[in-house]
């Protein structure tokens, strides 16, 4: 695979995990399907765990996403701690 179509897949995966990670804070995705994309854009596309962190955090203040602020970091803990979880096992590898 070229270096172009893989940073294509990339860029797809990092939109995936945002439309997944947008779905799941409106309460329309299960936490543990949102997880197990994050995982397979982190394994199998490039993604690092730091870009999904960050998208996390962009949703947080976006003002697109019409939810309180407080549902958006209740929802949103969690995917944190999940990226943190991962983190470590990459740095354990």
């Amino acid at each position: 695979m070229s270096n172009e179509a893989f940073l294509s897949l990339r860029d797809w995966a990092l939109n995936w995990i945002r439309g997944s990670i947008e779905s799941y804070l409106r309460g329309k995705t299960p936490i543990n399907i949102v997880k197990g994309r994050i995982r397979r854009a982190i394994e199998s596309y490039g993604v690092k765990p730091e870009e999904i962190s960050t998208i996390i955090n962009l949703l947080q203040i976006d003002p697109s996403l019409t939810l309180p602020r407080e549902l958006r970091e209740e929802r949103a803990r969690p995917l944190l701690e999940f990226i943190e979880y991962l983190k470590k096992g990459e740095k354990s590898d």
